[in-house]
């Protein structure tokens, strides 16, 4: 059985998403003065890069072709996060900058999934499972605001 087009993009849209949250977190680590923030940091980064194992798994069954992050976008994403957080690098700083960046990956995931409103089964499963994973993670953020 082959991938629909619907849910190879939603499969791309997760790992998109997912590889901006682990390029965040290895951004903002070294600024991490707080041992606790920190390891609560370096534990999100390895959920994200689950997620987008997961997800690649399930694009190399298909022979499909994965997302993977350009070198403009990687570095556009760095810059906003090095000039976010150049004369403030407080746990209360990086928890909001974390927080406006999982709020971008949800408002981008809704808009895949209501574009790509033809995918079904494990892709749309699994960027539910993202959605709430997002979600828990802005609501544990709050608590070092």
């Amino acid at each position: 059985m082959t991938m629909k087009g619907d849910d190879a993009a939603l499969f791309r849209e997760i790992q998109k998403s997912a590889q901006k949250g682990m390029r965040v977190i290895e951004t903002v680590l070294p600024k991490v003065a707080d041992e606790s923030f920190s390891l609560y940091l370096n534990g999100k980064e390895l959920q994200y890069s689950q997620i987008n194992d997961r997800v690649r798994q399930e694009m190399l069954k298909e022979k499909q072709e994965g997302y993977r992050t350009g070198a403009v976008a990687e570095l556009t994403l760095k810059g906003s996060v090095h000039a976010g957080t150049l004369f403030d690098t407080s746990v209360s700083r990086l928890a909001r900058l974390m927080i406006r960046e999982s709020n971008r990956e949800l408002t981008d995931m809704w808009r895949t999934m209501n574009h790509h409103e033809n995918a079904g089964g494990l892709s749309r499963q699994l960027a539910e499972e993202f959605l709430d994973f997002e979600q828990k993670t802005i609501t544990e953020l709050k608590k070092y605001l």
